[in-house]
């Protein structure tokens, strides 16, 4: 996806807390994190995060009121991780590296903790506070992305609203493929995509179609060169 803007708010805040207690919050946040991952947001219990992190049941509730308040600092966290990586691309080297690249990093999120990214909508749907952190993110790269496109295309007024609807709509298409791959784990398409790299060169590519009506220059193609003779046969 094309780099967002860096998301700053966090959702829990530590204050007049030693080096012993940073520590152990710090272990019960990555025993969360750990949790989240293995068993989701709706099974996990404190006794599970409590075991992970090997302290008593008790502990957790002197750093944390409630599970809900963990998991939010957790996710929230997650989020700028991946957030920050996308923000620190360097420049792209042209229209195709500008996309290919932060998709690469939002299918390797994936990839990587398809757990935590089923409890992102999971959290979001039942926690209002995090779910104004979790639309805020989205909210500020769609609108990151219209604007390119009425900058490149040197559009304005009418066709604003044209611009983030199909931001909207390319990052409705990320999101739902790398759901289907990476958390609903559809057997056909992780037989057909194995790596992060193919998934994201897919997405890319229908990604660039959509946008600029042609073909991404063919050197930059592997798994999606197909593509390419698909245009061919209608004669574009």
């Amino acid at each position: 996806m094309p780099q967002r803007k860096r998301i700053g708010r966090t959702f829990h805040i530590d204050t007049g807390m030693g080096p012993k207690g940073q520590r152990t919050r710090e272990a019960l946040r990555r025993a969360t994190r750990t949790v989240l991952e293995r068993l989701g947001y709706h099974a996990m219990k404190v006794a599970d995060v409590a075991a992970e992190a090997e302290v008593a049941v008790g502990l957790f509730h002197h750093y944390f009121p409630d599970l809900k308040t963990a998991a939010c600092d957790v996710l929230a966290e997650f989020i700028r991780e991946i957030d920050g990586r996308a923000y620190d691309l360097p420049p792209a080297t042209d229209a195709f590296d500008a996309i290919y690249r932060p998709t690469l990093i939002w299918t390797q999120a994936y990839a990587d903790q398809p757990g935590l990214m089923l409890c992102l909508g999971q959290v979001a749907a039942e926690v209002p506070e995090f779910r104004e952190i979790w639309l805020r993110g989205n909210q500020l790269w769609t609108h990151r992305i219209a604007r390119r496109l009425m900058r490149q295309f040197d559009h304005g007024g009418p066709r604003d609203r044209l611009y983030l609807s199909l931001a909207y709509t390319l990052g409705a298409m990320v999101d739902g493929l790398l759901q289907e791959i990476y958390v609903r784990r559809n057997p056909e398409l992780s037989e057909l995509l194995t790596t992060p790299a193919q998934v994201a060169e897919l997405l890319s590519v229908v990604w660039y179609r959509a946008v600029y009506l042609e073909n991404p220059p063919a050197d930059r193609l592997t798994l999606a060169a197909p593509l390419l003779s698909m245009a061919q046969a209608l004669g574009r």
